[in-house]
Order: structure tokens, then sequence, then C-alpha cells
């Protein structure tokens, strides 16, 4: 069977599997920044986002993302208020992205076995049901896509010196860029990704080309981005940065998220945690010395994925450094196993109970994210309380008005008279309740039907 039908059949499964778990999830309406940005664009609206801020209404975060506005045009005028199509959209994208993905990890010389532990953990994780279920991070998948086919394109070009490949590389690398400031890591990834993996300096220069161009793709749009935009945003390092990067490092290591609340959240965290712990201490002792060196060369391009934390940390941005260090893994589980069945000195029952423990180890990752995604659909129900006051925000024009297609702001405003939310002040006074409520051993419920959930959809 051919590599990519191979890739396409595992993430099919994977992805019908996840959406008849969250079927429920795909009529839930729109979400917060969802109001102004899933909609259809004028042409001028359109035109303005390549010389200034993406978003009209100049709410959202300043940057350079004209490619996102013709994406969410796209959804706007193809899916409307149909929240299910919009949401099955969403998968759509996940799934192109894991095929892109799962395509490149082959090439690179995983297995297919280790490629199905990459994609249960991914899809059982946190950060996962975060992206899925926000319609408007669609751009960021998009972004993820981009990055997906030009580390591919990059590989081929490096292989086989082909030009049509290192123009590709040029367009997807751009159209990425444009997406989201994501690609900002590229040239350092990419030529770490190719030593790591191939061990082989024989096409040294076309290594160093394909990653000077990503450079100057960069450089262009760090000038152009920082030329048009006020108020652009820079990495400003302190110790409140340094923190979110380590933390954003921490999160991507644990499905379940690094935060935990509760005794059953925290056991199954240190049980991951203590899992990892034994297996790498025997993967770094008895394993061969090359796959160490690609275990470490993954966990530094973890690390590098990681930096854009320190311009602003988001639990639903580190989709790349937690597919890294989910292939970290991967080569450790695969490494371990091989040589547990190379020691003569085991007997069989000694490396049945290891490999036993071994699935049972990562069976606990795997309910532990997809724990963490169930308290992720909750925190997005219509009746919890932060997502009502974050509704409401842009329902009444807090802190400046939005661009809301009519018939979605009377959908959200009737939903929110329905839980007594019926003005702007309604909403401070939400909000305000919300900061003085206490932590997880509270009372959760509130007035009118609203409740607080276990988890914030924007902590980790």
């Amino acid at each position: 069977m051919p590599r990519i039908t191979r890739v396409a059949a595992l993430t099919g499964v994977l992805l019908l599997t996840w959406s008849a778990v969250f079927a429920s999830t795909f009529k839930y309406p729109f979400y917060w920044d969802d109001f102004h940005l899933i909609r259809s664009y004028s042409g001028s609206e359109i035109r303005s986002a390549f010389h200034a801020v993406a978003d009209p209404d100049r709410i959202e975060t300043p940057g350079l993302r004209p490619c996102s506005i013709f994406l969410f045009n796209f959804q706007g005028s193809s899916f409307g208020e149909n929240v299910i199509a919009q949401r099955v959209f969403m998968v759509v994208l996940m799934g192109i992205f894991m095929i892109a993905v799962g395509t490149l990890l082959l090439e690179l010389g995983l297995s297919f076995v280790q490629l199905n532990i990459v994609f249960l953990l991914f899809v059982s994780s946190r950060v996962f049901a975060s992206l899925v279920l926000w319609i408007s991070l669609s751009h960021l998948i998009l972004a993820y896509i981009w990055i997906g086919l030009t580390t591919y394109l990059f590989v081929l070009w490096a292989k086989r010196g082909r030009w049509l490949f290192f123009l590709l590389m040029v367009i997807t690398a751009t159209l990425g860029t444009f997406t989201r400031e994501e690609t900002y890591t590229l040239p350092i990834v990419l030529p770490l990704l190719w030593l790591i993996c191939f061990f082989d300096q024989a096409p040294l220069r076309r290594v160093i080309a394909g990653a000077l161009i990503l450079l100057a793709i960069v450089c262009f749009h760090y000038w152009l981005w920082h030329f048009l935009v006020p108020d652009a945003l820079s990495p400003k390092l302190n110790f409140g940065t340094v923190k979110r990067f380590l933390t954003s490092i921490a999160a991507s290591w644990l499905p379940h998220g690094y935060q935990m609340l509760g005794f059953a959240d925290t056991l199954l965290g240190f049980l991951w945690i203590g899992f990892l712990s034994v297996v790498v201490w025997a993967f770094v002792k008895f394993g061969r010395q090359r796959v160490r060196w690609q275990f470490l060369g993954a966990c530094g391009v973890g690390i590098l994925l990681c930096l854009p934390a320190l311009a602003i940390a988001r639990p639903f941005g580190i989709a790349l450094p937690t597919l890294a260090f989910a292939t970290a893994t991967s080569i450790v589980l695969g490494e371990t196993y091989i040589q547990i069945q190379s020691w003569s000195q085991f007997r069989e029952w000694q490396r049945g109970a290891m490999i036993g423990g071994m699935i049972l180890g990562f069976a606990a990752g795997i309910y532990g994210g997809t724990q963490r995604s169930f308290y992720v659909a909750q925190s997005l129900r219509p009746d919890c309380a932060l997502r009502a006051a974050r509704d409401g925000e842009f329902l009444f024009d807090l802190p400046r008005p939005a661009t809301i297609p009519p018939r979605r702001r009377q959908a959200g405003l009737a939903r929110m008279e329905s839980f007594g939310i019926y003005s702007a002040d309604d909403v401070l006074r939400l909000e305000r309740t919300l900061k003085n409520t206490g932590g997880p051993d509270q009372p959760k419920q509130l007035e009118h039907g609203l409740f607080v959930s276990k988890y914030e959809y924007l902590s980790f």
C-alpha cells in the first residue's frame, strides 16, 4: 500500500473515532473570536489585510496575516451559520495536516507503528481538542499545514536536488508565513531536523540554501509586519516570558496538560511522568548511540518549536512541539521494545511484564489526554459562565464594536438573555463574579443555569 494511503487511512480512522466521541460538540455555537472573524468580507477589507492589521475590527493581536482572511472569508461565505459544517471543515483541515505530518515522519525514517504512537498521543491530547473545537483557529491549522508541507519539500529538496521541490518549498513557506508567524522557527529547525535524521553532510549546500531562503522569507515578513502594522507584537524577555516558554515545553510533553487539579488528574499526570522517566532511563542505558542522538534531536526540535511562546504563549499553539515530543516518545518506545526483545538474559515472562508495563503507561497517557479533552469541551459549552462572559464582550461591543453577522448576533443575544444577561453591565457583573469565585473545591453552579468549568479553555 502506498505510504500516503496508509497515512490517510490511519488519519481517517482516528478522526472518525474522535468525532464520534465528541459528536455533541459539533453543535456548539460560535465562540468569542468566531463572532466577527468567521464571516464574508468585503473587497476593501480583504485588500487592507495586505498592508494593515488582518482584523478589520482591530480587536485581535496586530499581525500581518492576509492569508488568514481568505480562509475566514471562505468559511463565512461557504458555511455561514451552519456550525456543524464549520466543525466538519475543522476536522478536515486537521486531517490534511496529519496526512502531511505523517508522510513527513515516514520520510524521516519513522516506522508505521511509531507513527501510530505519535498520532494516538496527538489526537488524544488537550491541544488537539483545543485546536479543533474553536472555529477561528482554522487559520492556525492552515499555517501548520503549510509548515508540514514546507518541511516535507525541504527534505525532498535536500535528498534529490530537484528545483521543483525548492520552488514549491518557497511557495508553501511564504503562504505559511503570511498566515501566521509560527514559521519563524523553520530556518533553524529544518537544518537540525535533516542532520539528526540522516547524518548526511553530502547535500549540505542544498540544506544551507533551503535554510537561507526560508530565513529571507521570515526576515522580509518581519520587516514588512513592523513597517506596515502599528503596535506590532515583539517579544520582551523577562521572567514572565521565560516562565511561559518553559510552561509551553512542559505542556507539550503532557497529553493531559501542565495544570492539574484534583487527585485523579494529578495521579494521571504523575503516572505519565513516571512512565516516561522509566522508559527514558532504560533507553539511555541500553539504546543504540545513533537512536539516542535522534531522540535528543527530536527533543531539541520540540524546544525550538516552542519559541513563539516568547512573544505570546497560547495553550492551543503548541501542536508542533507536542508532535515533536510525541515523536521523541515513539523513538524511545520503539528502541526500548527492540532492546527488550534482544536481551537474552531476560526470561519470557519478564519480557511480557516489561512490555505490559509499557502498554499500561502509554494507555495512561492516552486516557489522561482524552479526559482533559473532555474538560476542554466542557469549557466551551454554551452554559459555561466564562464562555458566556467572553461571548458577551463581543455581543455587547466590549471594549469596541465588532462586525458580527446580524443572524449570529441575534442568536447570541437570545442565548445571553436565557442566562439573565441583557446588557453590557450584566456582562461586567458576571466577570466580577467569576473573579471572586473560588477554586475547584468551591461551588461551581452560578445563577441562571451558568456553571464554572474545572479548567479554563486558555489554561495549560
